[in-house]
C-alpha cells in the first residue's frame, strides 16, 4: 500500500506528457537511482543518470553545479524535484545549457508548495516567473511552462504531507490502513475540483511547475 499524493500523481502525468521531446543522450540529472521516471524514456538512445550520492548508484556521480561532462555532449537534459535541494540553482541551470548540444531540449520540474524535506538540504521554491527568468539568464529559451496543481490540489497535497510527517504511515501499518484509502479519495476530489474550477484565483496556487527549454 501507498499513500496517494496529488503532486506524486501529477508531477508523473507531466513527465509522461513531455517525455517525447526528449532524445538521444538524455542526461538526468538528480537522478537518485533513475528508476522513478526511467520507464518513460525508452525511446532514448542512452538514459545517463547523475547524482551526487554513491548510494544511488548513478552512471555519473557528481553535483549539479558542476556536471563533470565536457560541452555539447549529451542531446537532451532531464531534471525533475531537485533544483529546490541545490545551494546555487543558477549555476546547475548553466550547467544543464553547457553539456547540451545546440538545439537540445531539457525538461525541468520544480516546487512552488513542498513541505521542508530531505532537511537540511532544502533551499528555495519557484513561481514560474522565478523560474523562466533564471533559465533564460542560463541562455536557454523556454518553449512551454506548465502549471502542475491548483487550488483543491495544494490544499489535499498539505493536508496529506501534513498526515504523513505526523503519523508515518510508512513505520505504522495502523496508519498505513487507515491514509492509503483516505490518501486517494482526498486526491481524486482534490484533481476533480480543479478540474471544474477554472477561475483565476483557483490558478494563482501551484503546487509546482515543468518548463520545456531549448539552446539555440
Amino acid at each position: 500500500m501507498i499513500v496517494t499524493q496529488p503532486d506524486r500523481l501529477l508531477l508523473r502525468k507531466q513527465v509522461k506528457a513531455f517525455a517525447h521531446e526528449l532524445i538521444g543522450t538524455i542526461l538526468d540529472v538528480g537522478s537518485a537511482d533513475g528508476k522513478r521516471y526511467g520507464n518513460l524514456f525508452s525511446h532514448a538512445t542512452e538514459h545517463l543518470t547523475l547524482d551526487i550520492s554513491a548510494e544511488c548508484h548513478p552512471d555519473i556521480m557528481g553535483s549539479a553545479e558542476d556536471i563533470p561532462l565536457d560541452d555539447t555532449s549529451v542531446d537532451s537534459v532531464l531534471c525533475t524535484q531537485v533544483l529546490e535541494h541545490v545551494p546555487h540553482p543558477q549555476k546547475a541551470i548553466s550547467e544543464m545549457f553547457r553539456v547540451l548540444k545546440s538545439g537540445g531540449k531539457a525538461f525541468i520540474t520544480v516546487p512552488q508548495w513542498n513541505e521542508l524535506h530531505e532537511e537540511p538540504h532544502d533551499y528555495f521554491r519557484y513561481t514560474c516567473f522565478g523560474l523562466k527568468t533564471m533559465c533564460e539568464d542560463a541562455g536557454f529559451s523556454v518553449l512551454k511552462i506548465d502549471q502542475r496543481g491548483k487550488y483543491h490540489a495544494c490544499r489535499a497535497q498539505m493536508k496529506i504531507r501534513y498526515w504523513i510527517d505526523r503519523l508515518k504511515p510508512y513505520e505504522r501499518k495502523w496508519a498505513m490502513l487507515i491514509m492509503a484509502p483516505l490518501s486517494t479519495l482526498c486526491t481524486k476530489y482534490a484533481l476533480f475540483r480543479d478540474n471544474m474550477n477554472r477561475s483565476t484565483a483557483s490558478t494563482k496556487h501551484a503546487i509546482g511547475w515543468a518548463v520545456l527549454l531549448q539552446k539555440s
